[in-house]
């Protein structure tokens, strides 16, 4: 092994296998690994989680934690000497060709160069300094670059404790946010459950004041028929008696004949007031389809509107081609859309049309079916 893999060695056992620099209050556990005590801590991000080793992955206890000072000071010392013995190393090194010491670099074609080799014609147009010089102003660099490193590595750490607090607030504002979704939720099933009890209530109280009306109104009815019934029995008794009573008794069931007449009967049909529903139509409108009319299967009679949303009946019959989807049979026109699954929802203005038809069907193309 040369000296330069002897000083890499060297730095290897000083270095933390975490940071991967050199020990900085290092401490030993019970596994026999060292690590910065800072790095080591780091790798428990919560109080609620094991602490292990990072190389061994073996169970670590706070009590177990050993400094080692006597690390700590190798640790300086090599710090502070490797430079020295990687500048020994390479002032050791000699030109194959000429045998002299290389103490001269080439920055264009980064390598050592003996006296000799630095004025060599090769070289001539080059940039070639001591090597010490461009050792020098290499450290330089690195120590500006790791500078910028260091600062880089502070932002992002910056970044990252901010990124944990708006974890946190997120957490925490998620909670709140669903807390209060689940809350104003509340209120609006509350809202509806109180009006659909409403509306079941005035439901059923103008439902069981339409039966009463229309038992009453049976009532009467039934009371009218027995009535008819009681003077078919007095007119047919009259029919049996003699001449002159039936004569004597005709005027009295006359009169009697025309008052009950006059009772015009009256068949009594309540009507149930219509609920208007909180939101029902906002909900029906998320499954609403556009429908139009399909002039291809229209009835001859019927006229479709330019934007075949409207129908109109007309009393002269269209002279149209023959198609086989057209209704002869009937007034009829079906939609162009067909559907075959999902939920659907339209509406049609009937205006005030006294008699109309509309349904589904399961075949457009069949329209023999509309006409059986």
């Amino acid at each position: 092994m040369d000296a330069r893999d002897l000083i890499e060695n060297l730095k290897g056992h000083l270095t933390c296998s975490v940071c991967l620099g050199y020990f900085s209050d290092p401490v030993t556990v019970k596994c026999g690994h060292s690590f910065c005590r800072e790095c080591l801590l780091q790798c428990k991000e919560r109080a609620t989680e094991i602490l292990t080793c990072p190389e061994c992955r073996g169970v670590i206890r706070c009590k177990d934690l050993v400094p080692n000072s006597h690390l700590q000071s190798l640790a300086v010392i090599g710090q502070k000497l490797r430079p020295h013995l990687l500048q020994s190393t390479v002032s050791l090194t000699t030109c194959d060709q000429h045998g002299k010491q290389e103490k001269f670099f080439c920055e264009e074609d980064q390598r050592l160069l003996c006296g000799s080799c630095s004025s060599a014609p090769e070289h001539k147009a080059h940039k070639v300094l001591p090597w010490e010089t461009v050792a020098n102003k290499c450290r330089d660099e690195l120590k500006e670059t790791q500078t910028v490193l260091g600062e880089t590595e502070e932002e992002y750490e910056i970044m990252l404790e901010n990124a944990r607090k708006r974890k946190l607030w997120c957490k925490e504002n998620v909670s709140t946010l669903k807390h209060s979704v689940m809350c104003e939720y509340e209120k609006i099933h509350q809202f509806l459950w109180d009006e659909e009890y409403e509306h079941l209530e005035r439901i059923q109280h103008e439902s069981r004041d339409g039966l009463a009306k229309m038992e009453e109104n049976m009532d009467e009815l039934s009371q009218q028929i027995q009535n008819l019934q009681e003077m078919m029995l007095e007119v047919q008794n009259n029919l049996n008696k003699a001449p002159l009573e039936m004569l004597r008794d005709m005027q009295g069931i006359l009169e009697r004949n025309d008052e009950l007449l006059l009772q015009e009967p009256e068949l009594v049909s309540p009507s149930l007031s219509s609920c208007s529903i909180t939101c029902l139509r906002e909900v029906l409108l998320k499954f609403w389809s556009d429908i139009t009319l399909d002039p291809e299967s229209a009835n001859p009679h019927l006229m479709l509107s330019q934007d075949l949303k409207r129908v109109q009946y007309g009393s002269v019959h269209q002279d149209l081609p023959d198609n086989k989807d057209r209704n002869d049979c009937v007034l009829a026109v079906l939609g162009i859309q067909t559907f075959t699954s999902g939920k659907h929802y339209w509406e049609v203005e009937v205006e005030n049309k006294t008699e109309w038809e509309l349904g589904v069907c399961e075949d457009s193309a069949k329209m023999d079916k509309l006409c059986r």
